[in-house]
């Protein structure tokens, strides 16, 4: 049975459903916007088949908002992560930061990976890093060679 595609604005009550369940601030307009263009690209990729075409649309919707929120969180992370590493009268965490930010989430570094990035990045030398995590200095050097091509890899991409 084929499920009717009605136009947007038949469908406010159950977007404004699912901004309410995200706990997002009122007014709606620019959420709204985002969900019309969401519903557009609904509409072009629908499949009677599958679905109806409301669920099609909310589960769409929701995955939007869950990225949104994705996306928010590792902001405010990445904020409270520097701010941490800041002097006092910086306002703004520079930008380098927030580089080795996006290089620390994106790159996919094993957690060891990550100590060894931050101590080298903070001016250890490959023998203190070695005496602080308990492992030989040519393993630290291994991963430091394994660290710059996943660092190399993550930024070419972008």
């Amino acid at each position: 049975m084929k499920d009717p595609i009605l136009e947007f604005h038949a469908y406010q009550r159950l977007i404004h459903s699912s901004l309410r369940h995200w706990n997002l601030p009122e007014p709606y307009e620019d959420c709204l916007q985002e969900s019309y263009l969401i519903y557009l690209r609904c509409v072009e990729r629908y499949e009677p088949e599958r679905s109806k075409f409301s669920t099609f649309f909310i589960q769409s919707l929701y995955r939007h908002l869950q990225t949104m929120h994705r996306k928010n969180h590792r902001g405010k992370e990445a904020v409270h992560f520097f701010s941490l590493h800041q002097k006092p009268l910086e306002k703004d965490p520079p930008q380098e930061d927030l580089l080795l930010f996006d290089i620390h989430h994106y790159s996919s570094l094993t957690p060891m990976e990550q100590i060894i990035f931050e101590q080298s990045y903070t001016g250890y030398t490959v023998n203190q890093i070695a005496v602080l995590t308990g492992k030989s200095p040519s393993t630290i050097k291994r991963a430091r060679k394994q660290i710059k091509r996943k660092v190399a890899g993550c930024l070419s991409k972008e």
